[in-house]
């Protein structure tokens, strides 16, 4: 068996919407599907079982291939502390360790995420050709973090922006109503709002939002409020 090597990644973020939303959109597929490993337009599966031992599971298809990630919950302190494995077996047979921390602040809430990676030697390397391995390990699952954190702000951001509107003012109103305040409030106040729109699967084309469609995807995102 190849001798494994460690690097250690941490990454700190903010987010506008309390702890526990944050929390949950690491645990309620509902909310994994749109940004962890995947989203909404190539999402597969996002299954879990949110218990320490349970385990969790998202299969994300590109280009006609499958890919899985998979792990397992070390650690559930909600809403504060979150502990679990991660693999992708087509890939390795290594499993990394993710931490997720969070804590309130005076607006929202701080994350500090810690993934210790693993990573085989291959044989004769030297230590000069280990290091080499760690730092770009550990920065291309950086940039990979970076790519999903921006989607899970994204999608935490849209929620905040339903609930700003009012889900019960959402399910009152008429479709016409809803149009309207799909036009006024993403578009014109919002404007990153089409973007993460289509980054997390919901449109392909913006004037999708101000039809029929975005009046379902408004009472959609209502239900699901974060």
């Amino acid at each position: 068996m190849a001798k494994v090597s460690q690097t250690t990644l941490i990454m700190v973020r903010q987010f506008d919407v309390s702890a526990e939303r944050v929390f949950d959109a690491w645990i309620n597929p509902v909310m994994m599907r749109k940004w962890l490993m995947t989203n909404e337009g190539t999402n597969k599966l996002a299954a879990n079982e949110p218990i320490v031992g349970g385990r969790w599971t998202i299969i994300d298809e590109r280009e006609g291939v499958e890919y899985t990630a998979t792990g397992e919950y070390l650690e559930i302190e909600r809403p504060t502390r979150l502990v679990f494995t991660f693999q992708m077996p087509q890939f390795s047979e290594l499993i990394d360790r993710l931490t997720v921390e969070l804590k309130p602040l005076s607006k929202g809430c701080e994350m500090t995420f810690t993934q210790v990676i693993n990573v085989a030697q291959e044989e004769n390397w030297t230590e000069a050709d280990i290091e080499k391995a760690l730092g770009e390990y550990n920065s291309s699952t950086e940039h990979g973090w970076n790519l999903m954190f921006g989607g899970l702000k994204d999608m935490l951001s849209l929620y905040v922006r339903i609930q700003q509107i009012g889900t019960d003012h959402i399910a009152e109103s008429d479709g016409q109503a809803l149009k309207q305040l799909g036009e006024s409030f993403f578009k014109n106040e919002y404007e990153h709002a089409i973007f993460s729109l289509r980054y997390l699967g919901y449109v392909e084309q913006e004037s999708v939002l101000f039809t029929d469609a975005g009046v379902q995807l408004l009472k959609l995102l209502a239900q699901h409020k974060a």
